[in-house]
């Protein structure tokens, strides 16, 4: 999920740059090509990351920087190949039910699914060495489901699996209970919280309320018991028979790609309940590991991993070890690292790899252009520099608008505004008129925000292939006809939407073609000017000024920022500068914002990058309590649906944006020269839910959805995409050979460092050109005959 996701420049910065220091070495063995076996490789490596741990507890923590750890700790019943397909791994069969409503997995009976301690000795309970069980996945659900967790990834089990909500809600009262809150001690008969869980469902859940069956069946007073107890719980355990059920709600035929993902991973349940609250802190000693490392060291500057050598004398599904070194060591370095750190690290032997970028003028001269200016992106100077066109699924990032925020700055979720209490409401009236966002929206220099990443050129290949048109990538998911997604389903609705052939609508989602969406200076302001001509109207209606109040000029917008980074800072300053001088009809704006007298759009310069997702101190999400901010979201489960329900009633962005939790958000538009006002989610939630509960037919399934995304982004002016960081011009130098590693769409696999070799010397552009043909070769062959989902 992602929230996972951090800022592009962090996201950027985190990349795992593969060294190694250790001397011994040995032979690649046993790999499908050619050019890898014989050549040297080394059995440690030493890697950079900016970011340490902050949490190992996969059953609370949905942040890419720790899945990075944890995805090669722990280890689950299915994880991905090297082709992206779904296979077992601690499982050694599954089935289904006719309807897709009930899932079985058997585990594996093998040594190797012991539980280890971070010294790599195996875990003991009253003097028994603990394996992994199926009673494991059920204590581990049990974790994310309790309410006093806070988990950010329960929705995934709560929002799927028959009676988990109603246990997740039942732990809630529990822990409103122990805490003393009067509005859960006043519940204390089973008959009350019956009523309470059951209205809960009704209100604030209403597709579980459907799918469960509340409404035919409500939750009684008899059936606490069993609620607390989890025996109405749709995960079931038989350790004798090594299997675990899941029961669903409704039919899902792609649930198994909900369980590459961290809530459904094992956890001893001695261990859980020895550690208590200390579980999953940024601590070796704080989580039991079953997967291919074991965190054996942890501090301010330094992350060690060590190989699971159980993990590693097991026969794997290619038939061989797929763990092909010792040790893994990650420097903590400084995020404020200039743009030629990392290459100088390489150029000194530190480390083995790193990726060139074009803000490194001496690197890109020197590696890509060449002495004599010969090279080019497509063709670089150094035959070492590895350089391909990536067009895969990454992180999405977009602009979001924020509305309905907290109106008074002095309370801790508005620590880091710039406005006034008087400001914060009139923006917040102002965002509620569809023509002022899409004013806003309109205004956003896509160039200027590309030229970030390729030295303030935005009309270069390597800046132009950044962008994206759709919220659900390109090649996410394909219908039962090989039919892909944006291109069958969504690409017809934008057709129908904007009046153009289907051909246009292809072209304006394919990548590299932002100027299909960048609006000239005119286009802009005749946006604002229907804008204002709204706030005119709006303004003359008496009973809307009396409810709201009236909207007045400037408009001031807050932009999400990470301030004191220097290279952020200039970039978004350039950003902003153009977005003001696009709404306001004039030239780049003086830094006293004086000739902004429609909008002003001004940075929040008390977040940084130590306190942007925490600025109040208190656990809050103050960070996100803006006008308007870059942000965005990674793939949990291979379906639509784990995109287009982030911005639905209730969402999974609820817990970052306050207005998705409200069950009215006012959208005024004007119609026919007046002020009509709508439910501003209703219709797109409407259409979501559509699609969640189509599950017969894809088809329909999928043009749902792609109604829905075409409302959001064309319609309803809260969200654009910008930039998917899976896609675009990769160049690099690296001793790494990652071709035999998973690779995923959704999930934490693409996180696991299995299937890697580390090589004693680089490999020539020209062998991985030769290596790359044949896996695709291999992939093609390899799919045409294996499903996506490929465990049965």
């Amino acid at each position: 999920m992602k929230t996972k996701l951090n800022s592009l420049m962090i996201i950027a910065l985190c990349g795992l740059l593969i060294g190694c220091t250790g001397k011994k070495a040995n032979k690649v063995s046993g790999s499908p090509y050619a050019l890898l076996n014989g050549k040297d490789a080394k059995t440690s490596y030493e890697s950079l990351t900016v970011s340490g741990i902050g949490s190992l507890n996969y059953f609370v923590s949905s942040a890419a920087a720790d899945a990075n750890h944890f995805a090669n700790f722990i280890d689950g019943l299915v994880t991905h190949n090297e082709f992206g397909t779904l296979e077992l791994n601690l499982a050694e069969s599954a089935e289904h039910n006719a309807a897709y409503t009930e899932f079985t997995f058997k585990l594996r009976d093998d040594p190797s699914l012991v539980w280890l301690t971070y010294e790599g000795k195996p875990y003991e309970y009253n003097g028994e060495v603990q394996y992994c069980q199926a009673s494991d996945f059920v204590a581990g659900a049990k974790a994310v489901l309790n309410f006093s967790n806070q988990s950010n990834t329960a929705y995934m089990i709560h929002d799927f699996i028959k009676g988990a909500l109603e246990y997740y809600l039942m732990t809630e009262i529990l822990d409103g209970q122990a805490k003393g809150t009067p509005a859960f001690v006043s519940l204390n008969t089973e008959a009350k919280q019956a009523n309470w869980i059951q209205n809960e469902i009704r209100d604030n859940h209403p597709t579980v309320y459907e799918n469960g069956g509340y409404e035919e069946k409500p939750v009684t007073a008899a059936d606490i018991k069993n609620i607390k107890n989890g025996n109405r719980l749709g995960i079931v355990a038989d350790d004798e028979k090594r299997e675990v059920k899941y029961i669903l709600m409704t039919s899902s035929s792609y649930f198994p790609t909900l369980l590459t993902y961290s809530p459904y991973l094992p956890v001893n349940a001695h261990f859980y309940e020895e550690k208590g609250s200390r579980f999953g802190v940024a601590s070796k000693d704080s989580i039991l590991y079953n997967g291919p490392f074991y965190l054996s060291q942890l501090d301010e500057t330094t992350i060690v991993y060590s190989k699971n050598t159980t993990y590693a004398e097991r026969s794997d599904l290619k038939g061989y070890n797929s763990v092909h070194f010792d040790t893994v060591k990650y420097n903590i370095v400084k995020s404020d690292i200039d743009n030629s750190y990392v290459r100088t690290q390489f150029e000194n032997g530190n480390i083995d790899g790193f990726s060139l970028s074009p803000n490194d003028k001496e690197g890109w001269a020197k590696y890509v252009e060449g002495p004599d200016q010969s090279g080019s992106i497509e063709d670089p100077y150094d035959g070492l520099v590895n350089s391909r066109l990536l067009d895969s699924i990454g992180n999405c990032y977009g602009t979001n608008i924020n509305l309905e925020r907290t109106a008074n700055p002095a309370s801790s979720k508005s620590y880091s505004t710039l406005g006034t209490a008087a400001d914060i409401e009139n923006t917040t009236n102002a965002l509620r008129l569809k023509e002022v966002r899409e004013a806003l929206m309109a205004a956003f220099d896509y160039p200027t925000f590309y030229s970030r990443y390729a030295d303030g050129d935005s009309e270069s290949v390597f800046a132009s292939q950044e962008v994206v048109h759709t919220y659900v990538p390109k090649n996410f998911v394909i219908d039962n006809n090989g039919k892909e997604y944006t291109q069958e389903y969504y690409a017809k609705e934008l057709a129908d939407h904007d009046s153009i052939t289907h051909e246009e609508a292809l072209a304006k989602i394919e990548p590299g073609q932002f100027k299909t969406r960048q609006k000239t200076k005119d286009q802009v302001w005749a946006k604002v000017q229907a804008a204002q001509a709204a706030i005119e109207i709006y303004n003359n209606d008496a009973s809307l000024v009396a409810e709201h109040g009236a909207i007045t000029y400037p408009i001031q917008i807050e932009y999400f920022s990470i301030w004191d980074d220097q290279e952020t800072k200039t970039y978004d300053t350039l950003m902003m500068s153009s977005m003001n001088a696009r709404l306001n009809n004039i030239t780049k704006p003086a830094d006293d914002y004086s000739n902004c007298t429609i909008f002003k759009v001004v940075p929040t310069d008390k977040c940084n990058t130590n306190n942007y997702q925490d600025v109040d101190g208190n656990g809050g999400n103050a960070a996100f309590d803006f006008s308007a901010h870059l942000w965005g979201w990674g793939a949990d489960y291979g379906d639509p649906l784990t995109y287009l329900n982030t911005y639905t009633k209730y969402g999974d962005w609820s817990s970052i944006f306050n207005y998705l939790n409200l069950d009215y958000v006012p959208n005024f538009h004007v119609e026919n020269g007046a002020i009509v006002e709508t439910d501003l989610l209703a219709h797109y939630t409407s259409l979501v839910r559509l699609g969640q509960k189509e599950n017969d037919n894809l088809t329909t399934r999928y043009t749902y959805f792609a109604q829905a995304e075409v409302e959001l982004i064309n319609d309803l002016f809260i969200y654009a995409p910008q930039t998917n960081n899976g896609q675009g011009w990769a160049l690099s130098i690296s001793k790494s050979a990652g071709y035999e590693m998973p690779t995923s769409n959704y999930g934490i696999s693409n996180d696991r460092l299995t299937g890697m070799w580390v090589l004693v010397s680089p490999l020539t552009r020209a062998e991985r050109t030769a290596i790359r043909e044949e896996f695709n070769a291999n992939k093609e062959a390899y799919t045409s005959t294996h499903p996506a989902i490929n465990i049965y």
